[in-house]
């Protein structure tokens, strides 16, 4: 995948969640974690864009396995930030219910069905 498709798909992805997410904020019980949507949005994104470029130098790499010990990597670290979000937002804000998790969710499945897609399509790329 080229840098110019994965970066117009990234957008595309962060736009139509974008839109989704307003579409949700719309309603009450959603409206008061605007910020924490907006916010959860642009780091998914930042880090999807974060692992493209490892991951496309490890495609080249001649050890085959350089590709998987960095998606495994970036799962595991992934896994800590997206826990760390939920706990540290709950702590800080106290918010009166767990709502604020749907829009949250919503954005880390979006996100992790994308980074699934492109990724899998640059584990298919062959070293030279």
């Amino acid at each position: 995948m080229s840098k110019r498709q994965f970066f117009s798909q990234l957008s595309l992805v962060t736009l139509l969640t974008g839109l989704v997410l307003f579409l949700l904020l719309i309603f009450q019980p959603f409206s008061e974690y605007k910020l924490l949507s907006l916010a959860t949005l642009l780091f998914f994104a930042v880090l999807a864009a974060a692992i493209y470029f490892p991951a496309s130098n490890a495609t080249k790499s001649n050890d085959k396995n350089t590709f998987t010990r960095l998606v495994m990597v970036f799962t595991f670290v992934k896994m800590f930030l997206v826990a760390g979000l939920v706990v540290g937002y709950h702590r800080l804000f106290a918010p009166a219910n767990n709502l604020f998790l749907v829009p949250f969710f919503l954005t880390y499945i979006v996100f992790t069905v994308f980074e699934t897609i492109y990724l899998s399509k640059m584990a298919k790329v062959k070293a030279p």
